[in-house]
């Protein structure tokens, strides 16, 4: 469940999620668009494929406070994205 910091449920597609689940599950660690495209199984991707770039943008307007200055999933220019939150198991 994701909820915004004033503690209202945010919605996310099965997509969302997913791609949600994969960086908190590897905090800090820089993943390639050909690791999240591999890591998202179930899905015909291309080289070309920009969907992993759309899907980011969707998922940042729901976690991050300004989207257009990510704090949480953060572009590597050249390289992919990386999940800079603090991520704690419960």
């Amino acid at each position: 469940e994701l909820r915004s910091s004033s503690g209202e449920p945010r919605e996310l597609t099965t997509a969302e999620f997913n791609m949600l689940l994969l960086f908190v599950e590897r905090p800090a660690r820089v993943l390639s668009r050909d690791n999240i495209m591999d890591l998202l199984k179930g899905h015909e991707w291309s080289p070309f494929d920009r969907s992993i770039d759309s899907l980011i943008v969707r998922l940042r307007r729901k976690v991050e406070t300004d989207p257009e200055t990510p704090m949480l999933i953060k572009t590597v220019r050249g390289v992919g994205y990386v999940f800079a939150g603090d991520v704690r198991r419960n």
